[in-house]
């Protein structure tokens, strides 16, 4: 073999060899990223699993809700049998609402504790878009929550109590949180259960719906979104109607209009 002959078979060999040690470069790359995007492909899947397992084991329903979401009875069981419902839509922003429950709540309260009413209350949110806060919201969480340590008709009453003096200046988590559970005495192992439920907004799928819903059935039987709005089985009792009778009236009232 001539030396030219043998020096185009050296250069034929060590392309070759350079074209298999790139083609395994290649295979070596190729085989890791498919195992950086598996990995990648597993770890995205495995934390929308765990974002979707937190948010489900997060999400409570206070125990006293009603079976379609819509509000929250209060003195469950103790309805008589016949007894009018007795539905308030309210918005704890809503100084007309504090109004209301300064004037007529005790009533109520003692209608639906004697069982001659049941009584749901449809815990509104809409006043955070027109006051531009989220006051409305947090304070709907923190009464449903306080239903879950069984203190929601005190701690409903004590968030009115707190009601700023100045429509949309809005509650503090502080008040919310700290303040008004041990104003109506949640302690121990329940205030711990409660500032949980509220940290985490454990009941704010509940309240978002109780607002959705209540807007729908407010707009089917008033045309109008509006707070304070009370319903006796499914029809409008008008504000200015229960505003003419005195509170140890508004039981007769009810029945006349039930």
């Amino acid at each position: 073999m001539s030396q030219n002959n043998r020096e185009r078979l050296r250069q034929a060999q060590a392309a070759a060899a350079k074209q298999q040690r790139l083609t395994r470069i290649i295979g070596v790359g190729a085989a890791v990223l498919a195992l950086v995007i598996v990995g990648v492909i597993v770890g995205v899947v495995v934390q929308q699993r765990n974002n979707t397992a937190a948010s489900v084991a997060a999400a409570i329903t206070p125990p006293n809700a009603t079976s379609d979401g819509k509000a929250i009875v209060q003195n469950p069981g103790k309805a008589k049998d016949g007894a009018p419902v007795v539905e308030l839509f309210f918005d704890y922003q809503c100084p007309v609402c504090k109004q209301f429950e300064s004037a007529y709540g005790a009533a109520l309260t003692s209608l639906a504790a004697s069982g001659d009413i049941e009584l749901h209350y449809r815990n509104m949110t809409f006043l955070d878009q027109n006051l531009n806060n989220d006051a409305s919201t947090r304070a709907g969480i923190a009464a449903a929550c306080a239903d879950v340590v069984g203190k929601y008709s005190a701690y409903h009453d004590a968030i009115y109590e707190n009601q700023p003096t100045t429509e949309g200046a809005g509650y503090t988590d502080a008040v919310l949180r700290e303040t008004i559970p041990t104003t109506v005495g949640i302690t121990g192992a329940d205030l711990t259960t409660f500032q949980s439920c509220y940290d985490n907004q454990s009941t704010k799928a509940f309240v978002n719906g109780t607002n959705e819903k209540g807007q729908q059935d407010m707009l089917a039987i008033n045309k109008q979104v509006s707070t304070p709005t009370v319903h006796v089985n499914g029809k409008d009792l008008a504000i200015n109607t229960i505003a003419g009778v005195s509170p140890d009236q508004l039981g007769d009232l009810i029945t006349k209009n039930a």
